[in-house]
């Protein structure tokens, strides 16, 4: 599969969680920054799955002491099957969130309501659902990572009030028995890239690890969210297994809670 066909194909699954910003000190356009996420579902919960570290960043935006001006938005334009270009407003200062950064755990969710759903339905986009978070096999041998590297977005809005990203992909192997171990509390995904790459993978984090057996090439598996690289070699992610797990356990202690509530 070509970089271009599986981006077309990938991001019926893949968002943006873009944001322009500025501080009060600051004069000229505003600041632009771009996630990479997922759209996901369990059970009856939807939402936009991403790195902890990202959700981390974005709350330091927020609660910075200068800021003037947010404006967050979910950008699900990447598709072949888009219709609009127009991104879909998320009030993120009050939206319900969940993150984590520790221990080898890095994700976080952010919350969508039934009308960005709808929205999100309307724009032919498909979340991931428990199935495909959890239900990879052993004996995948290739993965590719989508996510929009920061050497290919915009630091600050043009003049028309937008930020331009660039939805690429990066192939990594599983690692050689030579590989060092890095250790973490709990399990991580580590993969090799298999060549250079002309661009740093900062920018990458929160975007998915889609796993392949070469014997199957039409079907696929997201297995992790990327968090880390090093030494331009080793990328590292969250598995969605694991994910998939805690999300169905913090809806079961809500409810224990909030009967009251319908999630």
């Amino acid at each position: 599969m070509s970089a271009e066909s599986a981006i077309a194909y990938f991001a019926r699954h893949f968002v943006a969680i873009a944001v322009t910003y500025r501080f009060r000190s600051e004069i000229g356009p505003a600041r632009f920054a771009a996630a990479s996420g997922t759209l996901i579902q369990v059970d009856d919960i939807c939402a936009v799955l991403t790195a902890g570290h990202v959700i981390d960043e974005l709350e330091r935006i927020l609660d910075h002491p200068d800021l003037a001006e947010f404006h967050c938005s979910v950008a699900d334009t990447f598709g072949s099957s888009a219709i609009t270009g127009h991104p879909i407003p998320y009030n993120l200062r009050d939206a319900p969130r969940f993150h984590i950064d520790a221990g080898g755990l890095d994700f976080g969710l952010l919350f969508l309501h039934s009308f960005q759903v709808r929205l999100l339905q309307a724009h032919n986009m498909v979340p991931i659902d428990e199935v495909g978070l959890s239900g990879e096999p052993d004996d995948l041998d290739v993965f590719i990572i989508l996510g929009l590297p920061s050497d290919f977005t915009d630091t600050h809005v043009s003049e028309g009030g937008g930020g331009a990203v660039r939805l690429t992909t990066v192939r990594v192997i599983k690692p050689g028995s030579d590989a060092p171990v890095f250790e973490t509390e709990f399990p991580r995904f580590i993969g090799e890239l298999s060549g250079e790459i002309p661009f740093s993978l900062t920018g990458m984090s929160g975007g998915p690890i889609f796993g392949f057996n070469q014997s199957r090439p039409n079907k696929y598996w997201i297995v992790a969210i990327q968090s880390s690289w090093k030494d331009r070699r080793f990328v590292f992610g969250c598995p969605t297994i694991q994910i998939a797990a805690i999300i169905k356990y913090l809806r079961t202690q809500v409810l224990k809670d909030r009967p009251d509530l319908e999630l």
